[in-house]
């Protein structure tokens, strides 16, 4: 089997698994172990390294070294988030872009980055986006990079466009 073919089982293995049972919102389910957890559930079966963080520099991530605590403070802010009034959609957008910002694995940060924001979308019941199997990269990009400028209208935007219609 190909790399590319376990991938993608890995993958939808994941989305099930993970998509099956709704987190519940009154609880805190977004942990620094969940998130390897999920990590290593997506690509078990194509990297060693599934689950762990990564240990190289990458100019695009924080530094390996403060990883764990990045996950720390983002697990936190979601609870904040939570309580905040801020709009569930939103609140995922800040939760795919904060994993994207850190860059905590090797590889898949935006994959996993995109089912995390998935989790939270469905444990409030919330419609989800169906992801094209190929991201349209110069968009997504430039709205990530807006949100790392504050400027998070772009990627909600991007996310709205694939949202599922409310049954």
């Amino acid at each position: 089997m190909s790399n590319a073919t376990a991938e993608a089982l890995n993958t939808l293995e994941a989305l099930n698994k993970h998509l099956r049972r709704r987190k519940s919102p009154d609880r805190l389910w977004l942990t620094e172990a969940y998130v390897r957890q999920v990590h290593r559930d997506m690509f078990k079966d194509v990297s060693s390294e599934a689950g762990s963080y990564r240990y190289t520099e990458d100019h695009r991530g924080v530094s390996p070294q403060t990883i764990r605590e990045e996950i720390r403070k983002l697990c936190e802010d979601l609870v904040y988030w939570n309580s905040s009034g801020m709009p569930v959609l939103e609140r995922a957008v800040h939760l795919h872009h904060r994993l994207t910002r850190i860059r905590p694995f090797e590889h898949g940060n935006g994959r996993l980055a995109r089912l995390m924001a998935d989790i939270l979308l469905f444990s409030y019941r919330h419609p989800l986006p169906v992801w094209p199997t190929e991201i349209t990269q110069e968009q997504y990009v430039e709205a990530l990079q807006a949100a790392d400028q504050g400027d998070f209208k772009p990627l909600v935007a991007f996310t709205k466009r694939y949202l599922l219609p409310e049954e």
